[in-house]
């Protein structure tokens, strides 16, 4: 039996080049903020109540993006409420140095979910 696990691979963005991000997410219920590090096509970040990880990937007019949002801190709602964990697709474009993405919760695709995210000037490390 095989224990070994293959991890995904993607590659970097042409639209979303590796660096860390402030990201301000909103929805109809709320609004609020984090930081995201992306490297190699992979998005990890979190702010004082969700950590997140996911994926960035090429669209033809833009980034795309898969996100698990996952709380650990039981007590604090999110901007979809009172939700453990959750997943987002989005989709993006690049506006100058912010970039856009909007997305739709898999648990409620009718709940349009907007983060905006810029570059801070942190070099990365490899």
């Amino acid at each position: 039996m095989d224990t070994q696990t293959t991890k995904p691979h993607f590659p970097r963005s042409r639209w979303i080049p590796d660096g860390v991000y402030v990201v301000r997410f909103r929805s109809p219920l709320d609004q609020s903020g984090g930081v995201v590090t992306v490297r190699n096509g992979r998005a990890t970040g979190g702010d004082s109540s969700y950590y997140y990880d996911g994926y960035l990937g090429e669209g033809s007019n833009g980034p795309v993006a898969r996100m698990l949002f996952v709380r650990h801190r039981p007590e604090t709602v999110s901007v979809v409420g009172d939700v453990e964990r959750f997943s987002v697709v989005y989709d993006g474009r690049v506006d100058g140095e912010l970039y856009h993405l909007e997305g739709r919760m898999d648990r409620a695709p009718g709940l349009k979910l907007t983060a905006i995210m810029s570059r801070l000037p942190v070099e990365l490390e490899d």
